[in-house]
């Protein structure tokens, strides 16, 4: 269905739009919070009516924010119940570093009712603004209480619990009390005492009291972790990666002798940083449904873009309003969409940026510290022309489908640094991208991925948009082809082979237009040091990721061709490839040596950058591109370069933008004129002294 036809339609549907959000508002608000009466985070909150079966419909729905409270709007005059739907009760096992179990779903309805048949009913008036359904939910039943993590990602959260009781019977004593991070105490905490070292893991928890004050006694000696949790709070980690298991890098670890008493023991947690404001039009009306997302540059695929952060996107309520939590410390920017996937659609908004902007490279950057409560980011949504991109999907047998993801992203050739946008996906292998500005795009299918080793069907299909519907389209996937061979060794001592799970082999993509731009396939090595892998499509170069200590590579061959660092094309069955030969050495170059700063002190914690002399092989995951942590004596060690001519490079730090963001073209070209020119010759151990750049 065409969404924009004509300039009257568009002026009929603004005047729509403009009637609604002056009409009284009919609305349903609330907070959700546990039996300590601490929010409960993300839970859904349905208001639905009851229809001629007897059962309940759903009218319309919304999620609770970091502080338990949530709005319904435009709910309809009528007579309803409302509902919180939650995800808890059930723990996730540790067994060593796996977890396993799940979580039980539980529904609640107003005023704390586990039976639709007791909810209190709402009877709500035309303009009614309905303040104060609180329902109050067990603690047990959902998925931020007893005992918890909250992250990143709209305050998902992972209930962690071990698989036996600490053993009682001793005389220790570990107390202290749970703290934010500005000292005041946090009642009601939750509280975990791991014991380490038996013969299965251990736990035991506990509340703190009414001072944030916690004791576990009759304790045997042994190594203890203790950590704790709050609705609202993250732990305080050594590492920042936001693992399953993050929890248990928190908190305090100490060992308790036989009868001893450690006491003063604080554990800090950090209140979730949040960002807030509103969604307005070019009116400054407030906008209603606008889905709100933070964005972050990273080098990704090769290139820099726009990526979304680890944040939930939140909807827009009837005065605009929205409210982002569990944010990481760091530089956003602010997008705003409206006719997206999740969205209404409401035609000729294109996605705008902080303040007012569709132009990403003209966004603002918001800065958010640790713990910080960012207010007042109001954000003015951008009329301009967009159109409708709609089409088929079609399996490699040519057949309609609907299975996987389909996104739409800018072209790498674009200079435009733009945002992924899933589609719309209909029956009978439909797909739409509603509201798409003009620019230069690829269409991505990917769907299928069955293991590690074998790629999903994918297509790929370029589309240019100028304002114009684009419809019709066909997107044929293929099922891609496949590599197989061997890895053989080139080794001074042949019984010292590595295992086979040590090395990890890819065909890493050289088009992110043409092939998936993450979760390519890595090889399944078996241990007669045979490998396959399947499903691949785009041109690819076949790399080792990994490899163990004191091994490199020395070659690849195809039918006895040299194919290293050459690109393949793939995707066709025709072009699958049998025989290949990777081919491993351990006679390895080496290159060693001292980095000191500009007081001849060694540069403990820098970091080395080599790179070829030669700019084409300056291309993702490349093997002449190297980097290595310099050492508390100023040391370093880097094996395995090809033979060549390299830069070499010294920095304090690396971007932050991205892993590989160190790998970027521009960087390594910003480096070039300061660094240090080496060759490196086959067998050769070339030791240098470098010195730290100051920049």
């Amino acid at each position: 269905m065409r969404r924009v036809a004509t300039a009257a339609v568009l002026f009929n549907a603004i005047a729509l739009i403009a009637q609604a959000q002056s009409a009284p508002r009919t609305a349903i608000a609330g907070r959700v919070f546990d039996d300590f009466g601490d929010p409960v985070i993300a839970a859904r909150v349905t208001v639905e009516r009851r229809n001629a079966a007897g059962g309940f419909t759903v009218v319309s729905a919304t999620e609770t924010d970091d502080r338990g409270e949530y709005r319904v709007p435009n709910v309809p005059a009528g007579t309803f119940v409302v509902a919180v739907t939650t995800i808890g009760g059930a723990t996730t096992e540790i067994r060593g570093n796996q977890a396993a179990g799940g979580p039980g779903i539980h529904k609640t309805y107003f005023p704390g009712v586990g039976v639709a048949g007791d909810a209190e009913p709402l009877t709500l008036q035309p303009g009614e603004d309905r303040a104060g359904v609180d329902v109050p939910v067990r603690s047990d039943q959902s998925a931020t209480q007893p005992f918890s993590v909250a992250g990143g990602g709209g305050g998902t959260a992972i209930v962690v619990a071990f698989v036996a009781d600490v053993p009682k019977g001793g005389t220790g004593v570990i107390r202290g009390r749970v703290v934010a991070t500005d000292g005041r105490p946090l009642p009601g905490a939750q509280v975990g005492l791991f014991l380490y070292g038996a013969r299965q893991p251990t736990r035991e928890l506990m509340r703190a009291d009414g001072g944030g004050a916690f004791e576990f006694r009759e304790l045997p000696p042994g190594r203890y972790r203790v950590v704790a949790s709050k609705t609202g709070f993250a732990p305080i980690v050594s590492d920042e990666s936001a693992s399953a298991l993050r929890i248990l890098s928190s908190g305090r670890l100490l060992t308790l002798a036989a009868g001893e008493i450690s006491e003063r023991i604080e554990i800090p947690l950090s209140p979730l940083a949040t960002l807030s404001g509103r969604v307005l039009d070019e009116n400054n009306e407030p906008l209603q449904g606008a889905s709100v997302q933070l964005l972050r540059i990273r080098y990704e695929a090769g290139r820099r873009q726009l990526v979304a952060a680890d944040v939930a996107p939140r909807l827009t309520d009837d005065f605009g309003r929205y409210r982002l939590y569990g944010l990481d410390p760091g530089q956003y920017i602010v997008s705003a969409s409206i006719g997206g996937v999740s969205t209404a659609d409401v035609p000729g908004y294109v996605r705008s940026y902080f303040p007012a902007t569709s132009t990403p490279g003209e966004a603002q950057f918001v800065s958010v510290r640790p713990s910080e409560a960012v207010a007042g980011i109001d954000l003015s949504m951008v009329r301009g022309r967009t159109a409708r991109v709609a089409g088929r999907i079609l399996n490699h047998a040519g057949a309609p489908t609907t299975g996987g993801s389909v996104m739409l992203r800018p072209r790498q050739r674009s200079s435009v640094v733009g945002v992924s946008t899933g589609a719309r996906l209909l029956d009978d292998g439909r797909f739409e991208f509603p509201n798409v500005p003009p620019g230069d795009y690829v269409i991505q299918a990917n769907r299928g991925r069955s293991n590690p080793s074998t790629e999903g069907e994918f297509g790929s299909l370029s589309v240019i948009v100028n304002g114009t519907d684009v419809n019709d389209l066909i997107l044929q996937m293929s099922a891609g082809s496949t590599v197989a061979g061997s890895i053989r060794f080139d080794a001074l001592d042949p019984s010292r082979l590595p295992a086979p799970s040590s090395v990890e082999l890819s065909a890493f993509p050289v088009d992110f237009d043409r092939s998936p731009s993450n979760n390519f396939a890595t090889a399944n090595i078996r241990s007669d040091w045979q490998f396959q892998m399947a499903g691949l499509n785009g041109p690819r170069r076949l790399q080792l990721q990994s490899v163990p200590p004191g091994w490199t590579l020395k070659g690849i061959l195809i039918n006895g061709i040299d194919a290293t660092d050459r690109p393949i094309p793939f995707g066709r069955q025709e072009e699958s490839l049998a025989g290949v030969e990777v081919v491993l050495t351990d006679r390895l170059n080496e290159l060693n040596g001292r980095v000191t700063d500009d007081r001849a002190r060694p540069a403990a914690g820098a970091n080395l950058l080599v790179f070829s002399t030669d700019r084409d092989r300056w291309y993702p995951a490349s093997r002449f591109l190297r980097t290595a942590s310099v050492g508390p004596d100023g040391g370093f060690l880097v094996q395995g370069l090809p033979a060549g001519s390299y830069y070499a490079a010294v920095v304090a730090r690396l971007p932050q933008d991205g892993d590989g963001a160190w790998q970027e073209p521009a960087f390594l070209e910003a480096l070039r004129p300061d660094a240090s020119t080496l060759t490196i010759v086959e067998g050769q151990t070339r030791t240098v002294n470098l010195r730290l750049l100051a920049r």
